[in-house]
């Protein structure tokens, strides 16, 4: 039975070698966290010596491991290089072999075909001098195969040995990759806790806003990361970029501001009136065709550079400035948006164990109750929410969002949502252009993140620092999904393809390119088995081990989003999977694990963009265009039903936020 819910919502290891482009990041945002910390500067200075003394021994003895896998490799392939020849002429016989056997065999088949009356073979001699041929020449092919198989044989135990300690040269090296990773990661979190201290310093000491409107700077000086990359997104950003350079000026980060332009350097610190960055935009040459920067801006800028022109602390010089320009822009006090017209409801997800259900709004995330009511509304720097996920023990929301063409951002939130708007929640990551997937991990122990930088973030769950960045995908981040042990992370890509990648290494075992078109949605069936859709009008589940297609099934419609539930017997529960549809409906897919077939269709009012099950009850949830959220009981989905609408009475369910 459905239950149609409106609701208008008002809204609503790539290693860290170098720490390239998102420690500012992390040191920045994690400042929330790390702030309270009470333990002298000195000792967290100590502490960063340490696990960089720590990480630097992990890493010669990787390099050492490394050359020693090297070595045993080269001896391996010295030892084989004379017996190529060898292989090949095996093969060159093998192949003689084959082409006479067959050509034995069709001949024994056109005999034993022939009758007495065939004039052709008739009173002929078996076998023929054709075959009688053939049979010498494949016992002189065996004569010349014996000896080389005989060398082979006896240089075998020698490869044997030299096979063997590669292997052990390579788990060798292997265990001290992923040991390296850790110990870069430790003293990262030593990092990133002093910087913040640092930084908590730097905050209390620095000018507020409505001061600096007002040129009231005091003695405290200002820096790029916090008063001048977001006025360089907001005005500069657009044309000068590392894809589109405006007189081969790229402002993407800190180190090619550095570079300047085809005119030469742009920023000579302690000098403003030698400046172009500061000159250009007080003559309005810049930014281009657009209004000037307002007198406050252009004061803050002139006195940045008359001050020095300060990176500010913990700013890495290849870190982007939309990442700094989030961080910086981050309000904890920011407050909700209303807004005239509904909003599509682009995510959703159930609270795995009390009921609750979180939806997306327009710069906010809307919490209800099991009776669906409105408890909270948790507001977020950015407008487009566009995942959300529960940590398995059910205390933490991860939220995706991002503005388009701008930023996005990784946030995370305590859960119950407190009462008090934004309180506990903190940005963990600011990303250039939008945020669209965040998956924790079953066993509590990842939080993975995507967006459309084509960057995939793993968070240690307890200190949510990054621990890991890949950049295996040639387009945006869709969708992630873990395997049920945690083991592997699938990632699925507007560039056709689904990547597995090993929690352990970060290594890709697999690259899944069946689908022809830009991937939407995965999910994991099992250890064993994903299944997936693209635009394109058909269901694709296959192996997680070889990536081979098991089962296809065909679709009314092309798909946009899907979701899983698994067999609960116990509760009484039948594995589905659903399928919202781009002609309003949905589509639920069950039934033989080996057949699975299409076992209900249920009409909605218009798409639905995002979906979730109840995990408590079984129940389906789906969040529309249009701002509704549609629920069907799990008993009416375990029925089978060809019809094309639901019977059911819709009734309101959510009421929308005022």
């Amino acid at each position: 039975m459905a239950q149609s819910i409106a609701h208008r919502m008002s809204i609503g290891i790539a290693i860290l070698s170098g720490f390239v482009c998102v420690i500012a990041c992390g040191l920045i945002c994690s400042t929330t966290s790390w702030a309270e910390e009470t333990r002298p500067p000195e000792e967290l200075t100590a502490a960063v010596a340490q696990t960089l003394e720590v990480w630097r021994s992990v890493t010669s003895r990787r390099i050492a491991a490394e050359e020693v896998l090297l070595n045993a490799q080269n001896q391996l392939r010295r030892t084989a290089k004379p017996l190529d020849p060898v292989h090949d002429q095996l093969g060159e016989i093998r192949r003689e072999l084959d082409a006479s056997q067959k050509e034995i065999r069709e001949l024994r088949e056109k005999f034993a075909k022939s009758t007495v009356k065939d004039d052709e073979l008739a009173g002929a001699p078996y076998p023929s001098e054709k075959e009688a041929a053939l049979q010498r020449k494949v016992i002189d092919l065996k004569q010349r195969q014996e000896p080389l198989q005989e060398q082979l044989q006896q240089a075998e135990p020698e490869l044997k040995a030299l096979r063997q300690a590669v292997d052990q040269a390579r788990e060798a090296f292997e265990v001290l990759i992923i040991e390296e990773e850790a110990r870069r990661f430790d003293h990262r979190v030593a990092e990133t806790r002093l910087t913040a201290w640092l930084q908590a310093e730097e905050i209390r000491q620095a000018p507020r806003d409505e001061d600096l409107k007002n040129g009231r700077w005091g003695d405290v000086k200002l820096t790029f990361s916090r008063h001048i990359a977001p006025l360089l997104v907001e005005h500069c950003y657009a044309c000068h970029n590392s894809r589109v350079a405006g007189g081969s000026l790229n402002l993407e980060n800190w180190a090619s501001l550095q570079r300047g332009g085809e005119s030469g350097a742009v920023l000579i610190p302690s000098r403003p009136e030698e400046s172009s960055l500061y000159t250009d935009c007080r003559e309005g040459l810049m930014p281009k065709d657009q209004p000037s920067l307002p007198d406050h801006q252009l004061a803050i800028l002139r006195h940045w550079i008359e001050q020095g022109a300060s990176p500010g602390i913990g700013l890495h010089e290849q870190t982007s400035i939309v990442t700094m320009a989030g961080a910086a822009s981050t309000n904890p006090a920011v407050k909700s948006t209303t807004v005239t017209r509904p909003v599509a409801v682009t995510a959703l997800a159930m609270h795995p164990s009390s009921g609750e259900i979180v939806t997306s709004g327009y710069r906010e995330v809307l919490a209800w109750d099991r009776k669906a009511q409105l408890s909270h509304r948790l507001p977020l720097p950015c407008e487009r929410v566009l995942s959300l996920s529960f940590s398995p023990d059910g205390q933490t929301l991860a939220i995706a969002s991002g503005k388009p063409g701008r930023w996005g951002a990784i946030s995370i939130a305590p859960w119950p949502l407190s009462s008090a708007g934004s309180s506990g929640q903190r940005t963990i990551a600011m990303t250039v252009d939008e945020a669209t997937a965040v998956r924790f991990s079953p066993d509590g122990k990842w939080l993975a993140t995507g967006g459309t930088d084509r960057a995939i973030r793993w968070y240690e769950r307890q200190s949510l620092i990054e621990y890991r960045l890949s950049e295996d995908h040639s387009d945006w981040i869709t969708a992630l999904a873990w395997t049920p042990d945690s083991q592997r992370l699938l990632s699925a890509s507007r560039d056709k393809t689904i990547k597995v990648a090993s929690a352990r290494t970060g290594n890709i075992e697999l690259t899944f390119s069946s689908h022809t078109s830009s991937i939407s949605d995965v999910v994991c069936l099992s250890e064993k088995q994903a299944a997936s859709i693209a635009q394109e009008a058909q269901l694709l589940i296959w192996s997680i081990a070889d990536g081979k297609v098991v089962q296809k099934v065909k679709l009314p419609a092309a798909p946009v989003r899907i979701a899983y539930r698994p067999q609960n017997s116990a509760a009484g529960i039948e594995e589905r999977l659903a399928l919202a549809l781009r002609d309003q409906q949905i589509v639920l897919i069950g039934g033989d694990p080996e057949k699975r077939s299409i076992t209900n269709r249920l009409k909605l009012p218009a798409v639905a963009f995002s979906l979730a099950f109840d995990g408590t009850t079984g129940d389906l949830l789906a969040g529309d265009q249009h701002g509704r959220i549609i629920r069907f009981d799990a008993a009416g989905l375990s029925k089978e039903s060809k019809a094309t609408d639901s019977k059911a009475k819709p009734i309101e369910w959510l009421n929308q936020p005022k």
